[in-house]
């Protein structure tokens, strides 16, 4: 508070805190202003009676320089100079840079004074930096000599940009080095190595008294001369006899830090490392390389892309891959500000580019003569956009094509095999997957990891390839066209099988595993779809139908479930099929029928002709799920489904296992409860969850407990209900089942209100609109909002419940009906505005609907969906 105060009384404006958690990031109209307002903060802090064993004292730093002001934040250099300037002053000490000092010096407040440190390095490793030392009449001015780099020797590059994000890993770093004493940074080419351990070791400089020094192999043929690349930085003079003696001689005695970049090449000379280490306790070693040394002590940080998302506009330049490309595309064209269209294009690049901080830095030089949109459309298509003619760029480095040569003639032909048939997977991979299809062994795994090309998650298990080295990898691959098409053909026959084994867990306790399963290779099987699509290969779309099927509606993908069923019917052609089984196509009608019904768009003569086709078919689980599907259609249509149900529990009988027989009489109690006999949908019920609950099944079991709630709240037993609904939503919540969620929700909030608990039902309404928004299902948002009203109605704001009901009755969409009920939405949002009338003032009532009416319904979404978190 008292900073805060100091701040307001000149001028100034709290931003937000930078770097620790108590600390301040404070805006000033003028430098005289802000050295005011330092002096003042000194001393209100010196008056502290701080409960502390000693006082508190803070260090402060003044800088004046550009800044932009971006998504309501500033960033830039002058920004990262401030925090760099005061990371070399000490507790209760001042300091201001040169720029800061000549706008201040001749409006200085009395009782203060300002002393010439000198020039000095920051930690930033850009230009040198002029500092000046705040003096305070009665305060304290001696303090240690500045922290910066002139303290100790060195010979850390001068840099010409800033250094952007990164901060966690330089957190880690700095743990690391505490513990190892040699310390290996792996990475691809282009992850920004060598920028991360120069400022690594320019942050710990103060912590090796005989210096920091930077030791350059990239231009290094040959490892035996390194032991003399190490001397003349050094300055050590090697005479005739043993250069490594000598050197470690030389050292045995001192407490350095030595960083060794680009080592990869150099591989044969770790030895000389090695040596080192052993014979110079007080030495350490950071690498920068592709590839591990595989020494004893060593210990490899992998460095991964930086980050690369953000889950709102405000917190993009908070995030670091973006950090650097906006950054760097304002060096090219100072006048560039990033509009709210250039945010998905912008994600674009950075997937795209997966972090790579070269790659997004190559992008980024593209501004001068293309938009972001333009930038993100072009990498999409072309690896060849990622290179940059600038003449102090190494060769190796002036095209991402160059830096992966580099990499791959590093390689083996046994290597190069096994990296290009890698490229065919997406999203990652299984040791079993990469086995199979690439003929890949454990030691080619984990060379490939060593040399930073494959990298392995311990979480989980998997092995990945960096997309842009899986698209070099893939051009590779693709020059041998009969190999390259013995690899796919392995991929989606690996695929096809697992997602038939996927699919035999659907009816155990293995529903989580199956969807796990699936979810993590689910970019694998979209390609093994699309290649099964493309080859005619009837068995193996059958095989990745179902279980894809299941996976989409359970996640509730509808938005992107609806084109990709969509999409295959466009390449099916009913006529040429290879395989054992039927033409796919009637199965892959019936899917995409399910997920257009959920969207809005039922079509039961889709669904119809799909199952007609089926029953021709000699596929009983096909023609299982069809018959669902024709159901879901005819319920969102206003239909009766009990005899489509009446033949799925004839049908199950036919196919082994209870799950099916089970299962089928969830929908056939369905549509006995919405044809409003309640007695033969509970009977339905009670027998097939028994055999659920034997099962340990999640996604019917979640299903059975809402139809049953819902049977409960029609037979006016809300307690009953309310339990039901709150068994099905945690069943649901096992595996995630999104729509059984929102159906549950919804229940379950119908209940509370019943019951009188209007917070409650609110609450469980609100969660249900969640859901809702998530799977991008408006209909059931407009229940949700339907829903929401009539808790505002009984609880005395009846405004708000106009507002609510007059942006229900305004959207098109409310004309149509959700899943149990048989009036639209539109007709039961007017019958509950009507009964609102009487309520209010006819003013007020009209001016109330008059603002629902103009309100958007994704906006009140919005508010509703914040008002969670006030």
């Amino acid at each position: 508070e008292r900073i805060d105060r100091a701040v307001q009384d000149h001028n100034g404006v709290s931003v937000k805190p930078r770097g620790e958690g108590d600390s301040r990031f404070v805006v000033f109209r003028g430098a005289s202003d802000a050295v005011a307002a330092a002096a003042d903060i000194q001393r209100l802090l010196a008056g502290v009676e701080w409960p502390t064993p000693r006082p508190i004292r803070v260090r402060a730093s003044l800088h004046t320089g550009l800044a932009e002001l971006e998504m309501g934040d500033y960033y830039g250099s002058a920004v990262n100079r401030a925090a760099r300037l005061r990371a070399i002053a000490h507790g209760g000490q001042t300091v201001l840079s040169g720029a800061t000092f000549e706008l201040a010096q001749d409006r200085i407040p009395d009782g203060v004074t300002l002393v010439d440190l000198g020039s000095h390095r920051l930690k930033d490793l850009t230009r040198p930096e002029h500092v000046y030392q705040l003096n305070v009449d009665g305060l304290g001015t001696s303090f240690p000599p500045l922290a910066s780099l002139d303290a100790v020797s060195n010979n850390i590059p001068e840099q010409l940009t800033d250094f952007i994000g990164r901060e966690e890993e330089l957190a880690e770093l700095a743990g690391l080095l505490r513990k190892t004493r040699l310390l290996t940074i792996q990475a691809p080419g282009g992850s920004g190595k060598t920028r991360l351990a120069i400022q690594a070791a320019a942050d710990h400089s103060t912590d090796y008294p005989d210096g920091v020094f930077f030791i350059p192999l990239a231009d290094v043929s040959d490892s035996g001369d390194i032991v003399q690349m190490v001397a003349e930085i050094l300055g050590v003079a090697l005479s005739s006899g043993d250069p490594v003696a000598q050197l470690t001689g030389y050292l045995k005695s001192r407490s350095m830090l030595l960083v060794f970049d680009n080592f990869e090449h150099v591989i044969d000379g770790a030895g000389i490392v090695s040596g080192i280490l052993g014979k110079a306790p007080g030495v350490s070693v950071i690498v920068t390389s592709r590839t591990r040394l595989n020494l004893h002590g060593e210990t490899v940080f992998t460095l991964r892309g930086l980050a690369s998302t953000w889950d709102r506009a405000e917190t993009l330049l908070q995030t670091d891959g973006a950090r650097l490309f906006v950054e760097s595309a304002q060096r090219a064209r100072p006048d560039l500000v990033v509009r709210e269209q250039d945010l998905e294009p912008l994600s674009r690049i950075l997937e795209l580019t997966a972090g790579l901080p070269l790659a997004i830095l190559l992008a980024a030089a593209w501004i001068r003569i293309l938009s972001i949109s333009e930038i993100a459309d072009e990498l999409a298509s072309s690896l060849d956009l990622l290179q940059t003619s600038m003449s102090d760029v190494p060769e190796r480095q002036r095209s991402m094509q160059a830096v992966f040569d580099y990499s791959w003639n590093q390689l083996g032909d046994r290597e190069r095999n096994v990296l290009s048939a890698l490229s065919v997977f997406r999203g990652g991979f299984s040791r079993e997957a990469a086995a199979v299809v690439a003929e890949a062994s454990l030691t080619d795994l984990d060379d490939l990891n060593g040399r930073s090309l494959v990298s392995h998650s311990y979480d989980t298990g998997r092995y990945a390839v960096h997309e842009l080295i899986r698209q070099y990898a893939a051009g590779e691959l693709d020059r041998d066209a009969a190999r390259s098409e013995g690899v796919h053909r392995d991929h989606t026959a690996f695929f096809s099988a697992l997602a038939s084994q996927a699919f035999d867990l659907l009816s155990s306790a293995d529903q989580p595993a199956m969807l796990d399963m699936l979810e993590g290779d689910l970019e694998n099987l979209r390609v093994a779809w699309r290649s099964s699509l493309s080859e005619g290969d009837a068995d193996s779309v059958r095989n990745l139908a179902l279980p894809l099927f299941y996976l989409y509606e359970t996640r509730g993908w509808y938005q992107s479930g609806a084109p990709f069923f969509g999409d295959a019917l466009e390449i099916i052609d009913p006529t040429s099929w290879k395989g054992s089984g039927d033409s796919p196509r009637p199965l892959v009608s019936a899917l995409h029928a399910w997920f257009e019904s959920l969207l809005g768009r039922p079509d039961p003569a889709q669904a119809t002709a799909a199952v007609d086709a089926l029953r021709l078919a000699s596929d009983d689980e096909a023609l299982w799920v069809g018959l669902q599907c024709l159901s879901l259609s005819l319920a969102y249509s206003g239909g009766d489904w009990s005899a489509i149900a009446d033949e799925g529990l004839s049908l199950s009988e036919r196919i082994p296992g209870p799950f099916w027989k089970a299962a089928m009489r969830n929908w056939r109690a369905g549509a006995a409860s919405n044809a409003g006999d309640l007695k033969l949908g509970e009977k339905l019920l009670n027998e097939g969850r028994g055999v659920l609950e034997r099962l340990d099944e999640h996604w019917y079991l979640g299903l059975s407990h809402g139809h049953h709630g819902t049977i409960a709240a029609r037979q006016g037993d809300p307690e009953s209900a309310r339990d039901l609904f709150q068994r099905s939503v945690e069943r649901s919540g096992m595996i995630g089942h999104l729509r059984s969620l929102q159906l549950s929700l919804t229940g379950l909030g119908s209940a509370n209100l019943a019951l009188g608990n209007y917070e409650a039902g609110e609450a469980a309404f609100i969660e249900g609109l969640v859901v809702s928004e998530q799977m991008g299902l408006v209909r059931e948002m407009l229940q949700a909002l339907v829903q929401i009203a009539r808790v505002r109605s009984e609880t005395n704001r009846e405004g708000d419940a106009v507002e609510l009901l007059a942006t229900v009755i305004a959207e098109p969409v409310s004309s149509n009906q959700t899943i149990w009920e048989a009036r639209s939405i539109l007709e039961i949002a007017t019958e509950a505005l009507g009964e609102l009338e009487t309520l209010l003032p006819p003013a007020e009532f009209a001016a109330r609907r008059e603002t629902g009416a103009a309100r958007p319904y994704q906006v009140v979404v919005k508010e509703l969906l914040d008002s969670r978190h006030l």
